[in-house]
């Protein structure tokens, strides 16, 4: 190197995922696959799991380890609806505070394995509970934890779930409907489309 010339080593794009069960989560275990040499992804810290209170984890995170430092970095609330009515309202509450802090708040309904379920299928998505959601995905693999690793069962059929997801939302918004009230849906085709927009 010249002499005075200065080396800038400049930092990949980060995405930040706060989720409810942090590294012992679905997300947590999924989303860790698009880490590389071109994307970091980390997962915020902390133990609440209703929705303030994640996003007070989520946001002590953020000071705690700089990230408005960061250039290009996009962070994402992860939050399951449950189909409560309690749940819904207090993500309804907290929107403004992501808004102001450049936070974007990601929903799935019932719960974020529907997300893994529209890779097989576009119809019978319609559950009553979470733990629906999960039995009928432990029928599809033979088996389902929450810690498992389903990134590479489900890698080639990200495409269509992308698009189901899409297709849903969009329904509800020429039927002038509430997300947060429709069942299913999942927002996670959000976050991959951020990774790939880093990643191009």
């Amino acid at each position: 190197m010249a002499r005075g010339q200065i080396k800038h080593n400049k930092k990949r794009p980060l995405i930040v995922i706060c989720s409810e069960g942090g590294k012992k989560s679905s997300e947590y275990y999924y989303f860790r696959n698009f880490s590389s040499r071109d994307l970091r992804i980390q997962f915020s810290t902390g133990n609440s799991t209703d929705p303030k209170g994640m996003l007070n984890d989520l946001l002590n995170y953020i000071v705690n380890e700089d990230i408005k430092s960061e250039e290009n970095c996009k962070i994402f609330l992860v939050l399951d609806t449950d189909l409560n009515k309690t749940r819904i309202n207090e993500i309804k509450e907290i929107e403004e505070k992501c808004n102001k802090n450049n936070i974007e708040i990601i929903t799935s309904s019932p719960t974020f394995e529907i997300w893994y379920l529209m890779h097989y299928r576009s119809n019978k998505l319609n559950f009553l509970s979470s733990k629906e959601v999960k039995k009928e995905l432990a029928i599809i693999n033979n088996g389902y934890e929450e810690n498992m690793d389903m990134y590479n069962l489900i890698y080639n059929l990200t495409d269509k779930a992308k698009t189901r997801a899409k297709v849903i939302e969009q329904n509800v918004i020429s039927n002038k409907e509430e997300l947060l009230k429709t069942n299913p849906h999942t927002s996670i085709y959000k976050i991959l489309d951020a990774i790939n927009e880093f990643k191009n």
